[in-house]
Order: structure tokens, then C-alpha cells, then sequence
């Protein structure tokens, strides 16, 4: 095969490796994506029929783009060849064997995720008749079922093994969820997964069907795989009808960092020891990067106890002098913003695309100060893989609140808020209230304050409706006196329950952004002297035209979303304990491992330089100390220097 040509050595021994149980440990920026297409088509050149062969993705996009390269090499020759997210494969196969085999599912079975998961969440959890040991939201009880059911648990199973209290109390709440999905003959995506596994445990015609169609399993990002997703691939590929178990998958450990959503670690490290006939090829050329950048991510993870580390070498050269490695200090956050936009300035007017520069911070909130220094200098950039820290949901809330009290004609702003947090004020009485403002052609707002209008509620509403008619005549005499509007903000959190409520609207997992989200828009409020400057300058700014893909913005994004994009210069926020790693993994030695792993997989996205800074002033009220990261990554260039 002519590509094999352009291949490294143990590119190479990965892609003609003998069929069974292979593991490549590819580091980043090792070229593992063409290794696994190659060895797909290995397997077509050695006489395997694309319909044989099974290669499974994390996700859409990935797993397209492997169709794309294998019918470009292939010359459309992989016709058959079903390469596809592990969930999608699953839902395929239960359309077509669940039917009779697995309770009443039919094959036309519903998909319930987001909202529909929480309503039955919800109702499992008010149906509960015994105490819970702890105060739980629906967003928590689902959590901890994704949890059991990646472990391959059932209620009852989860009941009897869990030494938690709260996960044998959730057991329950699984057990009603789990009957209210299959009377809705709806499955959740953690149930592709799961009742995949049960299918073929439970019908061995179905797996022989299965074996018997698929010889050659592949698979990508291995160090994502939860124990189900381990279990199944284990599952699907066990020697059957003579033939050898043909499994290769691809990934790196120390690029492991979904642990949130159940991916477990361990998983890729012990693979020689679930198959202990397997061979393991490490690709450590990078083709990426410079040495020095390469030197300190390894500087961050030759300490995990977690993950074998593996040392990189760099595919490329370094120029004499050339600094690729930057570590810049600021006061606060404010300031390393300043910093940052004056060396992208630099970067672009030395001829660089602002396309080729990314920023890349721990947690979302974070993008707020950058966006407003970027914006200062006038650098264009855009949000990548969330939206605007403005366009964020309690944001928006909020500036409505905002925007209410300013402009009392503002009906739009007014609805959105009415009723959150929750004043009994539900869409009859929002809509009663406005067809009486509109009869009358006066504001939402006036409405509120007219006996008339209430005497249309049911006296609950009544009561929420003169409750917020009070607090906006509240605050609109703040923002006509003295108060600034950072105060005004901190009473409109604090009177209106927003901020209490947060914890029974938002998962734990989401509650420390929303928070940040807030504390970041009273930052802001600070740097103005009246309410209506502030909304004016953030009406202005949210304006902007920032959709169009195409234009050579610089990209703002978090850690987690930039794993498996590159660009040449990447500037890394926020290098401070407590901020990277953060705060919330500092209580156990499994979450300072998965932030060390965060970290690596940051430093690693850079090619040309990488840029890092830290701020002890970042969190008012704190003084913040240099990421132990930071710190290892000094001593590492000394002692190599020394």
C-alpha cells in the first residue's frame, strides 16, 4: 500500500500489526486519526469486506470525517464499512432486535434526553415516600443514574452494592424512572449503551448474529470509554467461530479528561491486562508542536500517578533563540486581558491570522474580561463551543431584570423574568395581564399596578404580581438616587431570589459557573457610574457582528472544548491553584489528576508558542498562588537547563 510510505516506523507496526487485541497509545499531535484509517484499509487490502468492520467514535463529526478519508484512500471501495458514534451503532442495533426480546419495547422506541429525561426525573423524585439523607435535585438524581447505568447497574443492583446512602435512596427513584421511560417505550442515551449489553448477554443468537457480521472492531479516543461502553466493545469482539478477537483501538491516557461524564481512565491503562495477548505501539512523534511546548506538557504529566506518561519528540526543528514557551504574571484578571490582547496585536501585526490564536480558560465565565479587553482593542474573535458570556442564560435573566427597571415599557425584558424565580405568575396570568395592558395601552409594568388587572388573578398570582410591582418600584427609586449599579444588581439578586434559587434551578455540576457568570457581570457593573451606561456599552457590544465563521477571529473556548483542535498560538488563562486546578478537584487526588490531564491536553494544543499566565488578584477578596502546574513546569526547564 503506497500510504504506508509516508509513515513513521511505529506508525507503520500499528497499521500492519497482527489481527488481535491492539492498543496504540498515540500522543497528541501523533497522527492517530490517518493510523486508524490506514489500518481500515489494511484490512480491506489483506481481504476483509467493508461490511465487516465496525469503527466506532465519539462523536458525529468524527466519525464523518473517517468516511470522508476512508473513501478518499479507498477510492469508494469502503461501501458497507459502518463507522458511527457508539450510540448511534446501539440505537441501530436496538431498532432491530429489541422487539420481544427486551420488556415491551417496541422498534419504534422514543429518545428522551434534556428536558423529557427531567420531567420523569422530577416525577421519580416527588413520588418518593421515604426521606431522602440528602437534599437532592432532579439534575442530581439523573447524574447519579447515568453513573449506576455506566456501570452497568441496575436499580436493584444499584440498591444492593452502593455503600452511599443517597445512591441506595436514588435506587428507588432509578427504579420509577426506569418504569415510567419503558411505559413511554423511550430509552435515555446511557440505555443504548446499557440494554445493547443486555441484549447480547441475554440472547446469544443476537450476539452470534452480531459477531458473525462484524469480524473487526476499531475504535477511537479509547481513554473516553465508560465500564458499559469497555464491557460491550468486550463483548462484541470475543473469539467467535473460529476467528481471533480483531480489536484495535486508538487514544491516550493522558489525554483522559471527561471523568464528568463517566468516562473512566483506568480503562485505556489496563488494557494489556484485560488482554493479555495484546500488543501496544506508541506513537510519541509529534507533528505539531515545538519541543519546548512539548517539554513542558510532559513537565505537567511525568507527575500523574494516574497514567503512564510518555514523553514526546517533536517531528520538527527549533530555530536558534526561538521562544516558544512564555509565562507572563498580572495583577488580576483585568490586567492579563490587557496583556493578552497587546501580544495578539503583536502576533497579527507581524502577519498572523487572528484565525490561528486561541485563548483557552478552565471555566466559562472567564471569557467575560477577555471578550471586553478584546473588544477594547478592537480584536475581533468569537465564542467557540458555547455562546457570549452576555448570550449565557443567567446573564440574559439578569440584564432583563436590568432592563426592566431602566426602561419600564420594556415587555419583552419584563416576561422573560416575571416569573423566574417561580411568583406563581404562570403563562394564563402573563397572559391575562397582557391582554389587559394591551386593552388598555399601558406597559406590562403599569399593569402590575393596577387593581383592576389583578383582580383578574387567581389570589396566588395577585400575590406574586403586587410582590414584583413592589420590587421594581423598589428599584427603580435605587437607580434614580444614589445607588450604583453594582448595588443595585447585588439587591436585585438578593430580593428577587434569583440568587437563592439558582440551587434548585441548576445542576451541581453547572451551579459554580452560574455563580462565576454572576460575580463576572458584578465586575462589570462596577466599572459604571449609571445602569443605563452599563446596558448601553453591553447593547452595543452584544450587537456585533460576530456570526460569520469565516472571518479570522481569534477563538475563545474552554479547555474541554479544545481538545483535538490545534493552533499556532494558544494563550493559556488562569494558571493558579484554585482556578487551574480548580478549585472543586482540590479535596481528592482522582480530581487533581483529571486537572493535570486538563492541563497537558491545554499546553499541547500549540504549535508554534504557548503563552502562560496567571493573576493572584484574580478572585477579589484572595490572593491566589501559581498553579502547581506552573510551578512544574519552571523547575522542569531548570533542571533540563542546570
Amino acid at each position: 500500500m503506497d500510504a504506508l510510505r509516508g509513515l513513521n516506523p511505529a506508525q507503520r507496526a500499528a497499521v500492519v500489526a497482527p489481527i488481535g487485541p491492539v492498543l496504540v497509545r498515540a500522543g497528541a499531535g501523533s497522527g492517530k486519526t490517518r493510523v486508524l484509517t490506514l489500518r481500515i484499509a489494511h484490512l480491506i487490502g489483506a481481504g476483509a469486506k467493508p461490511t465487516q468492520i465496525l469503527a466506532l467514535t465519539f462523536t458525529n463529526k468524527a466519525a464523518k470525517q473517517m468516511r470522508e478519508r476512508l473513501r478518499a484512500q479507498l477510492s469508494g471501495k469502503s461501501r458497507g464499512l459502518v463507522a458511527g458514534t457508539f450510540h448511534a451503532v446501539c440505537a441501530r442495533m436496538l431498532r432491530e432486535q429489541i422487539a420481544g426480546r427486551i420488556g415491551n419495547y417496541t422498534a419504534d422506541f422514543s429518545i428522551y434526553a434534556g428536558d423529557d429525561q427531567l420531567q420523569l426525573a422530577t416525577a421519580a423524585l416527588d413520588a418518593a415516600t421515604e426521606r431522602p439523607p440528602m437534599l437532592l435535585e432532579p439534575d442530581e438524581v439523573l447524574r447519579r443514574i447515568s453513573r449506576a447505568k455506566s456501570r452497568l447497574l441496575t436499580p436493584r443492583l444499584m440498591a444492593r452494592f452502593s455503600p452511599d446512602p443517597v445512591d441506595r435512596f436514588v435506587a428507588g427513584c432509578y427504579r420509577r424512572y426506569q418504569r415510567a421511560l419503558e411505559q413511554a417505550n423511550a430509552l435515555d442515551f446511557d440505555d443504548m449503551i446499557l440494554l445493547t449489553h443486555r441484549l447480547l448477554t441475554e440472547h446469544h443468537d443476537v450476539l452470534e448474529q452480531i459477531q458473525d457480521h462484524w469480524h473487526h472492531v476499531l475504535v477511537d479516543e479509547y481513554q473516553d470509554t465508560d465500564p458499559s461502553q469497555h464491557a460491550l466493545i468486550e463483548l462484541l469482539t470475543r473469539p467467535a467461530g473460529g476467528r481471533p478477537r480483531s480489536l484495535f483501538v486508538v487514544g491516550d491516557g493522558m489525554q483522559s479528561i471527561y471523568g464528568f461524564r463517566n468516562a473512566d481512565h483506568s480503562i485505556i491503562t489496563r488494557f494489556a491486562h484485560d488482554f493479555p495477548e495484546s500488543q501496544v505501539i506508541e506513537l510519541s512523534t509529534n507533528y505539531r508542536s515545538r519541543q519546548p511546548i512539548l517539554d513542558a506538557a510532559f513537565a505537567v504529566i511525568r507527575h500523574s500517578q494516574a497514567v503512564a506518561p510518555m514523553a514526546l519528540r517533536a517531528a520538527g526543528t527549533t530555530a536558534p533563540g526561538e521562544r516558544c514557551v512564555l509565562i507572563h504574571e498580572s495583577k488580576d484578571g483585568r490586567e492579563e486581558a490587557e496583556q493578552l490582547a497587546r501580544s495578539i496585536n503583536e502576533l497579527h501585526g507581524q502577519g498572523r491570522h487572528l484565525r490561528e490564536i486561541a485563548v483557552l480558560y478552565r471555566t466559562r465565565h472567564m471569557s467575560r474580561i477577555i471578550e471586553a479587553a478584546l473588544r477594547h482593542a478592537k480584536i475581533p474573535y468569537s465564542v467557540r463551543g458555547s455562546v457570549g458570556f452576555y448570550d449565557r442564560a443567567v446573564v440574559r435573566d439578569t440584564l432583563c431584570y436590568l432592563r426592566a427597571i431602566a426602561n419600564p415599557a420594556d415587555n419583552l425584558s419584563l416576561v422573560r423574568i416575571i416569573n423566574v424565580p417561580t411568583r406563581g405568575l404562570g403563562a394564563q396570568a402573563i397572559a391575562s395581564l397582557s391582554a389587559f395592558a394591551a386593552q388598555s395601552e399601558i406597559s406590562l409594568s403599569d399593569a402590575l399596578n393596577r387593581p383592576e388587572a389583578i383582580a383578574l388573578l387567581s389570589p396566588k398570582a395577585a400575590e406574586g404580581a403586587r410582590r414584583m410591582a413592589s420590587l421594581l418600584s423598589r428599584w427603580r427609586r435605587m437607580a434614580a438616587g444614589t445607588a450604583s449599579p453594582d448595588h443595585l444588581l447585588a439587591d436585585m439578586l438578593e430580593q428577587s431570589g434569583y440568587m437563592a434559587a439558582l440551587e434548585n434551578r441548576i445542576s451541581p455540576e453547572d451551579l459554580p459557573d452560574a455563580r462565576g457568570h454572576l460575580q463576572e457581570l458584578m465586575v462589570a457593573a462596577e466599572e459604571h457610574e449609571s445602569l443605563s451606561s452599563m446596558l448601553q456599552e453591553i447593547a452595543l457590544l452584544t450587537n456585533a457582528d460576530e456570526k460569520e465563521s469565516e472571518r479570522d477571529q481569534v477563538q475563545l473556548l474552554t479547555i474541554h472544548a479544545a481538545k483535538g483542535l490545534e493552533w499556532a498560538f494558544v494563550f493559556v488563562t488562569g494558571l493558579e491553584e484554585r482556578t487551574l486546578p480548580h478549585e472543586r478537584s482540590l479535596g481528592t487526588p482522582d480530581g487533581i489528576e483529571e486537572e493535570r490531564r486538563l492541563c497537558y491536553v491545554a499546553l499541547t494544543r500549540a504549535a508554534e508558542r504557548l503563552y502562560l499566565s496567571w493573576a493572584p488578584g484574580r478572585n477579589r477578596g484572595q490572593i491566589l498562588k501559581p498553579s502547581r502546574f506552573l510551578d512544574e513546569i519552571v523547575a522542569y526547564g531548570r533542571e533540563r537547563a542546570g
